[in-house]
C-alpha cells in the first residue's frame, strides 16, 4: 500500500497547479493575460537573439524592457513579497553565472544584462537551467560558427585565412533562457 507521499497526483490536482504556479510555462493555463506575457517573452527572446546576430550587440533599452516586462509578470503572478524574491533572485543568478565570462572578455556586457534581466522572470532555479542550457547551445553555437566561418573566401585573393568575429551568443542565450521557460521540466 502507497503512502500519500508516494502516490501519483493527476497533474490537474491543486497541489500541483499551486507547485507549478512558479514555472513560467505553465502560466499559459492560468489566464489569456498569461498568454500574453508568454508570448511576450517569446517575442522578446526571438528580438534579442535578431538584433545579436545582426549587430553583434544587445541594447540595454531591450533588456531594460525585458526587466520591465518581467517584473509585471512576476508580480501579477505571486504574491509581493514572493516576487521581489523571485526577481532578484533571478536576475542575481543571471548575473553570478555570466559575470565571470565578461570579466574574462569571453562574453559582451549586454549578453550579461540581458541573461540578467530575462532571468528575473524564471528564479533562480531555472536561471541556472537556462545558463547551462545556453552554455550547451553556445558551445554548439561556437563549433557551428567556427566551421561555417573558420575560411572565407574574398574576392581577389586565394581563400585567404581569417579570424573568426565575435560568436553572438546571444543567440544561444535566448533560446536557453526560452526553452526553459516553455519547458521548466526539462532539467527534472
Amino acid at each position: 500500500m502507497a503512502t500519500d507521499r508516494h502516490r501519483i497526483r493527476p497533474e490537474g490536482t491543486a497541489e500541483n497547479i499551486s507547485v507549478c504556479r512558479k514555472h513560467f510555462c505553465l502560466m499559459i493555463a492560468r489566464s489569456a493575460t498569461d498568454m500574453m506575457f508568454a508570448i511576450a517573452f517569446s517575442i522578446l527572446m526571438v528580438a534579442a537573439a535578431g538584433l545579436d546576430i545582426r549587430s553583434r550587440r544587445i541594447p540595454n533599452v531591450l533588456s531594460l524592457f525585458v526587466l520591465a516586462i518581467g517584473c509585471a509578470f512576476v508580480v501579477a503572478s505571486m504574491p509581493p513579497r514572493e516576487a521581489a524574491m523571485t526577481v532578484l533572485e533571478g536576475a542575481a543568478t543571471g548575473l553570478v553565472v555570466w559575470l565571470p565570462f565578461w570579466a574574462l572578455g569571453m562574453l559582451g556586457a549586454g549578453d550579461v544584462k540581458f541573461f540578467a534581466a530575462a532571468a528575473a522572470w524564471l528564479g533562480p532555479r531555472l536561471a541556472l537551467y537556462a545558463a547551462l542550457l545556453s552554455a550547451l547551445l553556445g558551445a554548439m553555437l561556437a563549433l557551428g560558427w567556427l566551421f561555417a566561418r573558420a575560411y572565407r573566401h574574398e574576392p581577389g585573393s586565394s581563400a585567404a585565412l581569417q579570424r573568426v568575429d565575435t560568436i553572438p551568443y546571444g543567440v544561444a542565450m535566448a533560446a536557453g533562457l526560452a526553452i526553459n521557460a516553455w519547458y521548466p521540466h526539462l532539467f527534472h
